[in-house]
């Protein structure tokens, strides 16, 4: 009975850990936004796309993303448009990556970034 009660603690501690690993892999790779297009300027704002950005590299229990996230220039709403990002660690580490416009749809703008590099 006790070789049951193991075997059975076993097995949903590894269907536990497995659903952890998918939905880890899934935040991972879920890289991508959407944002409005400023009117005025024809842009996402850098400040917006940093905000984004920022919360993508969060986890969403145990905040050990980056202090901050500053880009370079305002996104503009034009289909392969890159800028470069760089993510502010908190020992000093500064992390870069690029940012990509893969979709433009009315006004808004649908966008990925790499993973951090440093």
């Amino acid at each position: 009975m006790r070789y049951l009660q193991a075997v059975g603690l076993v097995l949903a501690g590894l269907a536990l850990l497995a659903g952890s690993f998918t939905a880890g892999s899934h935040w991972l790779l879920d890289r991508d936004a959407t944002s409005a297009v400023d009117d005025a300027t024809g842009a996402v704002p850098r400040a917006e796309v940093a905000r984004s950005i920022s919360g993508h590299l969060s986890l969403p229990v145990i905040p050990r993303g980056p202090r901050f996230v500053d880009c370079a220039k305002d996104l503009r709403a034009v289909e392969g448009a890159r800028i470069r990002c760089t993510a502010h660690y908190l020992r000093g580490i500064g992390r870069d990556m690029t940012v990509r416009v893969v979709r433009v749809s009315g006004g808004e703008i649908t966008y990925v970034h790499d993973a951090p590099r440093g």
